[in-house]
């Protein structure tokens, strides 16, 4: 009786034991956007027009806003009569130098993303203050912290599968791309960060997630 009381005793702390490795695998993470970038103008000047809004999808070099360049344009128009009636070198420079005005005057987005946040109109006059927010989600960026008994059981390359909390459904891939080199003394943990293609942009930032490691990959 004894030995039969031992040995499940036995078995019984190995399923523990393989049990608290699998969910060490098992991270709790976040989802965040790949980036975020705030767009202000880097000249001041009245907003003629802002084209886009919070929610909206935009595309790498969409216009997404304007300040008022009718003295630039203007200015052009002058530079443009010079060329018939004077030096046409001076202005030629002359006239690169308002479509460079214009240009700075001129807001188009740096990435393929989403409109986060709207702060200005029409009629406000920025003076380097925020105008739109962007973030690129396609990929997403996931940051998971690993307890120390993992580290240099995962690093960067390795495969690993995403589940986002509910409601959304499914499992995703994903790749490491960051292992971090130091350890927080505090808490014992060190971050991983991860990249999680989203094509169709289906998987919001700021869910809260799970992710598990396909230790085959190591």
């Amino acid at each position: 009786m004894r030995i039969v009381v031992c040995v499940g005793l036995f078995l019984g702390s190995l399923l523990v034991a393989s049990g608290s490795v699998a969910q060490a695998a098992d991270l709790t993470c976040l989802i965040h956007p790949y980036q975020t970038i705030t767009m202000t103008s880097p000249v001041a000047g009245v907003i003629e027009s802002i084209t886009v809004d919070r929610g909206d999808v935009v595309k790498e070099g969409q216009l997404l806003a304007t300040l008022d360049t009718s003295v630039e344009r203007a200015t052009g128009a002058v530079a443009h009569a010079h060329t018939e009636l004077s030096n046409r070198r001076l202005a030629d420079l002359e006239l690169n130098r308002t479509t460079a005005e214009i240009a700075l005057r001129t807001l188009r987005s740096p990435i393929n993303g989403v409109v986060v946040e709207r702060y200005m109109h029409p009629g406000e006059f920025p003076k380097q203050e925020r105008i739109l927010k962007l973030a690129q989600i396609d990929p997403l960026r996931v940051e998971a912290y690993a307890p120390v008994s993992l580290l240099g059981k995962i690093s960067v390359g390795m495969q690993a599968v995403v589940k986002p909390e509910e409601p959304v459904k499914g499992e995703f891939p994903a790749k490491v791309t960051v292992v971090d080199k130091v350890v927080d003394a505090a808490s014992g943990t060190f971050g991983v960060r991860l990249e999680l293609p989203n094509p169709d942009l289906k998987l919001p930032a700021g869910l809260k997630c799970t992710v598990r490691f396909n230790r085959n990959n190591q």
